[in-house]
């Protein structure tokens, strides 16, 4: 009997479902429409996955980041992280320090100057789909990627360019790389519309795919990196630190706020959630534990252990908030 087949391969569709979601395993497309630059229709694009997404083996290897805490990769839109076409001047000074950092577009050339950056300003307004200093419209996306503190910044750097060049491809864009913060991060500015009339419109499932595509980057760099969302983790809260609360911890101020209490709302569907995810951890280990595969059977024990430190963990979350007692709503039936 082949020592793959015992067992080990019925983690699959548990697995696809918690890492992938159950939304997730088509390939997204684009919606259909018009373009506001020529009025012509635009065809749905379906926008690529990472190779060998959803198969056994990649499955695999997410289970394994999962058990072994690895690093989750960063992207984010800020909050003014959307550009009207007046804001683009003042988005790419502070992009280029000013000129003092070198920016570069999807062709690969580089804006090294003030003069340089002002160029790439004037192309951006007049070649492809015209931007109107007027318009209330949101003309470009600012996207940062970002890993931790001590990633080569090489290898972030070039998993960023391939992503953008994947991910955008025919959109204007500009990159760079700041080295202002203790984690590794690029900016990226992307012109809304592409030169096809297609415009972006990023949703979650948007951005988890770019983290995704980001993080196969990496590893394909030799740099271990997962995009796991934080559900499967069971990671109620974010754990990316504001720029703010790094700087706090720099000069050794105390960044702690005091455990607030979570919404009704909130914490039922907290409940409702580990639930599911342990429910499906549970179809998993045990899938695997069943594998005459030693290496099956291992990782099997590993997320095992995982998974209960992380329950332990929200459980004296829960209890450390203030007023919380014995009958509480997370911690009724």
């Amino acid at each position: 009997m082949n020592a793959r087949t015992a067992g080990s391969d019925d983690f699959i569709g548990p697995a696809a479902d918690l890492l992938l979601g159950r939304k997730r395993k088509k390939p997204a497309q684009s919606r259909r429409g018009r373009s506001l630059w020529t009025g012509a229709p635009v065809a749905a694009r379906t926008r690529p996955e990472y190779p060998g997404r959803g198969s056994r083996a990649d499955l695999t290897a997410r289970l394994k980041a999962v058990a072994s805490r690895r690093s989750q990769v960063v992207v984010k839109i800020p909050t003014k992280g959307r550009k009207t076409a007046t804001s683009l001047a003042g988005h790419f000074r502070y992009l280029s320090r000013d000129g003092e950092e070198i920016l570069r577009d999807q062709d690969g050339r580089e804006f090294r100057d003030a003069e340089s950056v002002t160029d790439l300003l004037w192309a951006w307004k007049h070649t492809g789909p015209v931007l109107d200093d007027d318009s209330p419209r949101k003309e470009a996306f600012h996207i940062i990627f970002s890993m931790r503190e001590g990633t080569d910044e090489r290898a972030v750097f070039g998993a960023v360019k391939a992503s953008a060049e994947l991910e955008f491809a025919g959109h204007q864009w500009v990159m760079v790389q700041h080295h202002d913060e203790p984690q590794v991060h690029v900016h990226v500015c992307v012109k809304t519309e592409s030169l096809d009339g297609q415009r972006l419109n990023p949703r979650k499932a948007d951005l988890q795919r770019w983290r995704e595509r980001f993080a196969y980057e990496l590893r394909e760099r030799g740099v271990e990196a997962e995009a796991t969302r934080r559900a499967p983790r069971l990671q109620r809260e974010k754990t990316n630190k504001p720029r703010e609360v790094s700087q706090m911890e720099g000069r050794g101020e105390p960044s702690n706020r005091a455990p607030s209490m979570p919404e009704p709302g909130k914490a039922e569907g907290w409940r409702r959630v580990e639930k599911e995810v342990t429910g499906s951890y549970y179809r998993i280990v045990e899938a695997l534990g069943a594998s005459e595969d030693a290496s099956d059977r291992l990782l099997s024990s590993q997320l095992s252990r995982v998974v209960q430190d992380r329950i332990q963990h929200n459980r004296r979350t829960d209890r450390d908030r203030p007023g919380r007692g014995r009958d509480s709503q997370l911690e009724r039936g």
